[in-house]
């Protein structure tokens, strides 16, 4: 639970912690990736529903689980469950995936399905579809990104799916340009629910090395973060660490994907991501 998260986060900076979990403040994709993947979506869709075949299990197993599941729902032939990962998505995702005239079953995934094991039941005669939409790989650290695909591979069986989309490289001023809005305010937002701050302005930059585009704040003063009767204190210059964008080169995903063939891939008109299909070896 979200509160959970927040208690932790607070207790680590007590104890001296400078490196947050970006989760903390993300509740949506930043707006780049979100438009490039549906203009992709949009154009392979059909192509997709075909290949999966009919009587599909679809599971939507990223960071921003629902963002495209009625849109591949709507893509599928008479798919049989619906399971969704993350169990603290908007109540409203429901209301949008019952408001189709489908023959999916929808449920939530059972409170055991940890990223590197989902554990959830085998519905439908047909292939699976697993789906990481919305760049949120990329804002994974690498061992949640490590955890989420050997928890696809532990559960797809040979010849399923997965819909990945990944955030594709891109030149250092670009790239803070794209995530200005969305990585500021992400960081206020883990600010605001870490306490009462005082003295930390959010930045963002990107850094070429490890090309991600890196989420944080620096202390310009002596600075603090307060709640309740207690808090922690930063020093001029501190940087409060919250989390990355990284973005992908062809090789950066080799061994992730050791477990699966790249089946097809899209790129997006404005050269941002990459929407790949891959099939469970």
């Amino acid at each position: 639970m979200l509160e959970d998260l927040v208690r932790q986060h607070q207790q680590d900076l007590l104890a001296g912690a400078r490196t947050l979990n970006i989760a903390l403040g993300l509740d949506s994709p930043a707006a780049h990736v979100e438009r490039s993947e549906r203009e992709v979506l949009d154009r392979i869709l059909p192509h997709l529903g075909d290949l999966i075949g009919p009587a599909a299990r679809l599971i939507d197993c990223g960071p921003f689980t629902g963002l495209r599941t009625a849109q591949v729902l709507a893509a599928l032939e008479r798919p049989k469950a619906i399971v969704l990962m993350n169990r603290e998505i908007d109540p409203r995702i429901f209301d949008t995936l019952n408001a189709k005239d489908s023959t999916a079953e929808i449920s939530l995934a059972p409170a055991n399905a940890s990223p590197s094991s989902w554990d959830l039941p085998a519905i439908g005669s047909g292939s699976t579809l697993a789906l990481i939409a919305g760049g949120g790989l990329g804002l994974l650290s690498e061992a949640e990104r490590r955890d989420l695909f050997h928890g696809a591979a532990q559960t797809l069986k040979s010849n399923d799916f997965l819909l990945l989309t990944s955030e594709l490289t891109q030149d250092a001023a670009v790239a803070e340009a794209a995530y200005q809005d969305f990585g500021l305010h992400l960081v206020r937002t883990c600010l605001t629910r870490l306490g009462k701050s005082h003295g930390l302005e959010p930045r963002i930059f990107h850094q070429a090395a490890s090309q991600q585009v890196q989420f944080g704040a620096l202390a310009q003063k002596d600075a603090s973060i307060q709640w309740q009767d207690v808090g922690c204190i930063f020093s001029p210059g501190d940087w409060l660490a919250m989390g990355a964008a990284q973005q992908f080169t062809a090789a950066t995903l080799t061994s992730e994907l050791s477990g699966f063939d790249v089946q097809e891939t899209w790129r997006a008109s404005d050269g941002r991501v990459d929407v790949m299909l891959l099939k469970k070896k």
